[in-house]
């Protein structure tokens, strides 16, 4: 009996040492969302990213946010890092279309939108790669 109950304390710990679990909506780091709406239907889709690698997708208007899964830190920091290179944080473009794509960088000090879909806008340099980049990684 004695021999199991460092076993169990062990087991007790772990159990109780589970990380946070946020929301996009609780969570007060980094984030970026990705996503597009309007069309014919006037679907929404969007999936955010946040800094510690839980990875959310939201449909339809209201906007109900649902956990997919937990990317590894490494990739997480490999997204993170390609937006700073296109500078995700500070480009200003907004031409919103009928079919509109966006990229949104939230910080708890900043938060940028970058949208397009007007036709005949092209966005700027990196941010439509970036955006189908991460659509790769998302889409289930």
């Amino acid at each position: 009996m004695k021999t199991l109950l460092p076993y169990l304390c062990l087991l007790l710990l772990g159990i109780s040492c589970k990380s946070a679990q946020h929301t996009p909506k609780t969570y007060n780091d980094a984030q970026i969302r990705v996503g597009s709406s309007g069309g014919v239907s006037g679907m929404i889709r969007e999936y955010c990213l946040l800094d510690n690698g839980q990875l959310f997708i939201s449909k339809g208007v209201e906007g109900e946010w649902k956990e997919m899964k937990k990317l590894k830190k490494g990739l997480t920091r490999e997204i993170f890092n390609k937006a700073d290179e296109i500078e995700i944080q500070s480009v200003k473009f907004k031409h919103p279309g009928n079919m509109t794509y966006y990229i949104i960088f939230r910080h708890p000090l900043r938060t940028n939108e970058i949208k397009w879909g007007e036709s005949g806008v092209t966005p700027p340099e990196g941010i439509k790669p970036f955006y189908d980049y991460l659509m790769t990684i998302f889409k289930p």
